[in-house]
């Protein structure tokens, strides 16, 4: 189905052996970003122009365009509600190249609480327990281009989407 933003059709496959061999750290870095709650590490990832697909989000797949700041705030406001957040990749699951392209794809787990206001959202303790599959699209220039996520979401996420439709 070409219409359908899960499908490589939308994301052509390319191959570039520079780019491969640095993928997987470019994708890590991201994570050390959330993880350190720095956001300027965190934009630093990201390619000027950014398409992201949260296929599981409020707009069900739909390409949405953003830039590393865009990336920052988004991860910020999650971490100001999840300040004890942590990610964590499943065993045999970290970043690593698929199909001999510049596509890294990893298996992640976070875990913390509710535990901090966020959009003017007050925490109600709850656990934090998501996880998700994210495959991100490293272009030549060694930033996350493209990303594809399927994932669960956070109480805070729920409570934030008839709010904020970030995705």
């Amino acid at each position: 189905d070409a219409e359908n933003p899960r499908y490589s059709s939308q994301f052509p496959l390319k191959l570039s052996l520079t780019s491969q061999s640095l993928s997987p750290q470019v994708v890590k870095n991201y994570f050390a970003g959330v993880n350190e709650k720095d956001k300027e590490k965190i934009a630093a990832c990201f390619a000027d122009n950014n398409v992201i697909s949260d296929v599981m989000g409020t707009k069900k797949g739909a390409l949405v365009e953003a830039d590393g700041k865009f990336m920052a705030d988004r991860v910020g406001d999650f971490l100001a509600a999840h300040p004890d957040a942590k990610v964590m990749f499943r065993e045999g699951a970290e970043p690593r190249c698929t199909r001999g392209t510049n596509w890294v794809w990893c298996h992640w787990y976070e875990e913390g609480s509710w535990s901090g206001e966020s959009l003017g959202i007050k925490p109600d303790g709850s656990p934090l327990d998501v996880q998700g599959h994210t495959r991100f699209y490293v272009g030549d220039e060694g930033k996350i281009e493209k990303v594809v996520v399927f994932r669960t979401f956070s109480a805070w996420e729920l409570a934030a989407a008839g709010r904020k439709d970030v995705f």
